[in-house]
């Protein structure tokens, strides 16, 4: 319990209080922490309120004895001035004292106007207020830059070409500068990127990470606050224009302490370089307007190499790379052979999305049925017809798999194929039992029979009813 009570009394303990809901504007608003019961040495944290204007701060202590035990409560107050009348809203923030932390919740102020101040009767000689001197700041010159990369220069119709935009600050400098509104700014950033003659693939990401990385001999960190894959529809020129994103840039005081504010928000205004793109349209070729553009590679698989006559094969023809996976073609189907029957194909693709590339699979799965045999080479029954703008020509992708159909063809497969009409459609419902041809004979006398018997019942009624 010794030992328990002492590791108590040397826990520090932190709290928050904020100043009056409703003060006039000629008057200080106030965001204090409370410390005890060692001394802060280090406090960060207090917020950036819109509308108030940070101040000068204030330490404080307060001694208090109960019994034989004292403590010591330090109170460091942040000061902050109005700048107009009308509703304020502290947002939530988090204070780090000396390594700790502690949460302040949402506060809500109104802000009147000045009250006037009256003179008191016997007041002799007049107070003049004691100001705390302003710290003076100075300007430090930071790091930064905002550019647009773009690393295709020239492309053709239908390639992919990679854009993003990047902001990059030197290590060093990374507590002169902070976002400010960037959700709004990048919308309208995204709106001047937008290309009329061009299909764009956002790459959407959750959340603006920071990556570390060399520029020169000097360590940076980049934000990746835009990126996107650009397909070309027309021959028409990408023009990118330079866009601007503003910044809050601090100033830095000349002479920092614990009890002023050491760094003064101000705006900066950053704006990347104008960019173009060269379109260039695809050679002649009598599938021009068709042929997706991209580098491709043909990866094949067939279920079974040999089958019997009527018997089914699957054949797998999928095309990986990089390009628009979506919009691509199937493969033409040559039909160069009536001995074997192809169905239309199962499509399943896999599209990965990253690092400025649209890469994946594109998978056609084909139901083949052999009817005569012989041996039947895939590569004159499909083919893939594309352009790499790697090598700037066309280029077809051909299989080298083979299906053979081994056995005697079956000349009444065809007969067995077609329909043979209705009487043969109720074989499996009806019944199979064996009936003679006599019995319906006696099943006729024997009706006959009890009609007669019923007929002269009803006449013999009939006739006693009339007596």
């Amino acid at each position: 319990m010794l030992l328990l009570w002492a590791v108590t009394g040397l826990a520090q303990s932190l709290s928050i209080e904020y100043g009056p809901a409703a003060i006039p504007i000629d008057q200080y608003f106030t965001i204090s922490v409370k410390v005890s019961p060692t001394k802060p040495v280090k406090v960060e944290g207090f917020p950036e309120v819109e509308g108030l204007q940070k101040s000068t701060r204030q330490l404080s202590s307060s001694t208090y004895k109960t019994g034989e035990q004292i403590t010591v409560v330090y109170t460091l107050t942040q000061r902050y001035a109005p700048l107009k009348e009308g509703e304020v809203t502290v947002k939530p923030f988090t204070l780090t004292i000396d390594g700790k932390t502690v949460s302040g919740k949402a506060y809500k102020l109104k802000v009147g106007p000045a009250q006037p101040v009256k003179p008191a009767a016997d007041t002799l000689l007049p107070t003049v207020p004691v100001v705390a001197p302003a710290p003076e700041f100075v300007d430090v010159k930071e790091n930064a830059f905002l550019t647009l990369h773009v690393p295709k220069k020239r492309a053709y119709v239908g390639e992919s070409v990679p854009v993003s935009l990047w902001f990059y600050v030197a290590d060093t400098d990374l507590g002169l500068l902070d976002f400010y509104q960037f959700e709004t700014q990048i919308l309208e950033i995204v709106r001047q990127l937008k290309q009329k003659s061009a299909w764009e693939e956002v790459l959407e990401q959750q959340e603006i990470q920071p990556e570390k990385i060399k520029v020169g001999d000097k360590a940076f960190t980049r934000y990746k606050l835009y990126e996107a894959v650009l397909f070309p529809i027309t021959a028409q020129a990408l023009s990118f224009p330079g866009v601007q994103l503003q910044m809050v840039k601090y100033k830095v005081a000349k002479n920092p302490s614990l009890l002023t504010q050491n760094r003064l928000p101000e705006y900066k205004i950053y704006t990347s370089g104008a960019q173009t793109v060269t379109v260039q349209a695809l050679p002649p070729h009598p599938l021009r307007d068709q042929v997706p553009v991209g580098v491709f590679r043909l990866q094949e698989q067939l279920s079974r190499g040999t089958i019997s006559v009527n018997q089914n094969a699957v054949y797998q023809f999928m095309i990986a790379g990089e390009g628009s996976i979506g919009t691509m073609p199937s493969p033409q189907t040559l039909w160069a052979s009536s001995g074997i029957e192809i169905y239309p194909p199962e499509v399943r693709q896999y599209v990965n999305r990253a690092n400025g590339k649209i890469a994946g699979t594109k998978t056609f799965r084909y139901f083949i049925v052999g009817r005569h045999p012989g041996a039947y080479p895939m590569r004159t029954l499909f083919q893939w017809v594309y352009f790499n703008p790697v090598t700037a020509r066309y280029d077809t992708l051909r299989p080298s798999m083979t299906v053979r159909v081994r056995g005697q063809e079956d000349q009444n497969a065809s007969i067995r194929a077609q329909s043979v009409g209705g009487f043969y459609d109720i074989i499996a419902t009806e019944s199979n039992r064996i009936t003679l041809l006599d019995q319906m004979q006696e099943a006729r006398r024997y009706s006959n029979i009890a009609l007669g018997v019923l007929l002269v019942v009803a006449l013999f009624i009939f006739i006693k009813k009339n007596s």
